[in-house]
């Protein structure tokens, strides 16, 4: 790992430290309290494995997140993917969760703008963030986005100009080309039909 970051992630930490009070503890016999029977002490000890577990599981979610905004529902598979037990999953996200070390909006407003940038449609954006648990409505930069379908309508000419389809069907290559691209039915069907004709009116 290089020095930058290491030092992201020692910066991370001191953070997190920071807003959760630096008061739970995350290991040692001694800070535990003594125990008098056979029964009492295996209670604590498989009480230490589930901690260590989900602190483990936590500095999972911390690793990923210094490389790219991450969203809960994603990690939850695949933490849980990775072998750890759901109650560690969901111990270790609701941590993150409350340190703002995750946040899902904030994943939302990154992912949305960034499939725009990619010629994304709407329909196609908002069914990734449904697969994730996001409300549509709550992402500020999906609202910011929503300009009528005749903008809907331009971006998707955008993307057929940037690359046209080279079949000998051209209108139904480019309507297939925008449903995969995540734009709705009519929008593709309304682009395909526009830039079809506009390219017959080129030769």
């Amino acid at each position: 790992m290089s020095d930058d970051a290491e030092a992201l992630r020692a910066r991370l930490r001191s953070q997190i430290a920071a807003i959760e009070g630096n008061t739970a503890p995350t290991s040692g016999a001694s800070e535990q309290p003594a125990v008098s029977s056979v029964s009492e002490n295996t209670g604590v000890q498989e009480s230490l494995c589930d901690n260590d577990e989900a602190e483990r599981a936590f500095r999972k979610i911390e690793r990923l997140a210094c490389v790219r905004e991450q969203a809960s529902a994603e990690l939850s598979r695949r933490l849980i993917r990775e072998g750890f037990s759901e109650a560690a999953t969901e111990a270790a996200l609701s941590r993150a969760l409350a340190c703002g070390l995750i946040d899902d909006l904030r994943f939302a407003d990154v992912l949305v703008r960034s499939r725009l940038a990619q010629g994304r449609g709407r329909q196609g954006i908002a069914a990734e963030l449904a697969g994730l648990n996001i409300t549509v409505d709550e992402v500020g930069a999906f609202e910011e986005s929503e300009e009528g379908s005749s903008h809907e309508v331009d971006r998707a000419l955008a993307v057929l100009e940037r690359k046209p389809p080279r079949a000998k069907n051209r209108r139904d290559a480019a309507y297939r080309r925008l449903i995969r691209k995540g734009f709705g039915s009519d929008i593709a069907s309304t682009a395909a039909r526009l830039w079809a004709e506009a390219q017959s009116s080129r030769e």
